[in-house]
Order: structure tokens, then sequence, then C-alpha cells
């Protein structure tokens, strides 16, 4: 497949939120951090979207990245997912929103790996595609989004539809995030709140484990 490009969309307005979600705070790492250190480890390169204007949270460590300006955020994900497109040099590239801080890179090689010969691989949790944590070949999909941008089209779904794309259903995405935590995403405080609570659950696997330890047996009395 060649070298992988990991896009972060960072240019939304966060209405919902009430101030910028890149740099919001999840036990002392701002949000974009958690994303990037996810993408770190499974990508060649890390393209970050972020609104004009708009300064970065610090990161550290501190790790090369490159920064562009989505210049229409108020066309939605869109314009952000074109922006980096034509930043990154890979031809591949996972996009991921700045507001999911428990995404993994067993996700991102799961998404990227059911790709193949298609143009894109979209994530299908809830009964929604999850456009911020798809798979995208660079030029097919690069090329629809800026004709669609240039159409007035700003519906992801809308720019899209004439591609090869796999959606990707809840079980096979299971099998890597059994509780699909890493598609969760914080667009208010108190869903922030809420990933916040879920990194003090135990995990599936963990649970298992409890489930299936011994119990002591007890000596008999004389």
């Amino acid at each position: 497949m060649g070298a992988l490009a990991g896009i972060i969309v960072a240019g939304g307005r966060s209405a919902r939120f009430g101030s910028d979600k890149a740099s919001a705070a999840l036990r002392g790492r701002p949000l974009l951090q958690w994303v990037r250190d996810a993408l770190a480890p499974v990508v060649d390169e890390i393209v970050i979207v972020t609104a004009a204007g708009r300064a970065l949270p610090p990161m550290h460590p501190a790790l090369p990245v490159a920064v562009v300006e989505d210049r229409e955020p108020q066309r939605g994900p869109l314009a952000g997912i074109a922006a980096g497109l034509a930043a990154a040099s890979a031809p591949v590239c996972f996009v991921a929103s700045c507001d999911a801080p428990l995404l993994g890179p067993a996700v991102v090689e799961r998404v990227v790996g059911a790709l193949g010969e298609r143009d894109a691989v979209l994530p299908e949790v809830g009964g929604f595609r999850q456009p911020l944590a798809a798979a995208y070949r660079r030029e097919p999909c690069l090329a629809a989004a800026e004709a669609a941008l240039a159409a007035g089209v700003n519906k992801v779904a809308d720019a899209f539809a004439g591609l090869d794309a796999l959606l990707l259903g809840e079980e096979a995405l299971a099998r890597v995030d059994p509780d699909l935590r890493g598609f969760r995403n914080a667009n208010a405080p108190e869903e922030l709140a809420a990933i916040a609570a879920l990194l003090d659950a135990p995990t599936p696997a963990a649970r298992r484990r409890t489930r299936a330890r011994p119990r002591a047996k007890r000596g008999r009395r004389r």
C-alpha cells in the first residue's frame, strides 16, 4: 500500500463545546495530542488542519507535523478533509477528528487494512458513517472533495457518493476496539467528562479476566 498519512481535522468552530476542542485537556494532555499520539506509531506523516489564525496547543514530546489552514470552516468537515488531503504526500490517508481521544492505533490499522483497491473505507457505528475516522486513497478522494466544494456541496456523503467505498461495520471494528471507544467524540463538555469516566472503567478484556479468575478454596475446619 505504500506510505500512510495521518490527517487530524482540528479546524471546526467547536460551537457546542464552547471553546477550542483541540486544546481541551484530558488527564493533562490536550485532545489533539491524544489523537496525534494514536496516529504517530502507524503513519509516516501527520497533517493537522486548523482554523485560520488558531494556534495549536503545546504537545509533548514535540513531533514533526505539517500544519495547514482550513479556510472554509463554515463548510464543515469536507473542507477540512480536502485541505488535509491536499497537504499530504502519502497515497493513502487516515483522517481523524481532534476530539476522539480514545482512538487507538489498532483501529487505524484495521480501517486502513480493509482498503485494498478501494477509494475509501468508512466505519459505520451506531447507524452513522464516520468520515472523520476513515481511510481515503488520496488522489480520487481529493478530486471528489474539491469538485464537490466547487459545486457548493458540503456533505461528505454527497461528495464521495461516486467513489468505490467500503462501509466497515461494528462487528469488524469491535475485534480491535471491543467497546468502540475510539469512536466517542467530545463534542460538548459533558461528553468529554463521559470519556474521562471511560478511562477509569475496566476494559472488556479486564472484565473477562475478573470473571474467569478462580476463587480461592477455603480450608476445612478442624
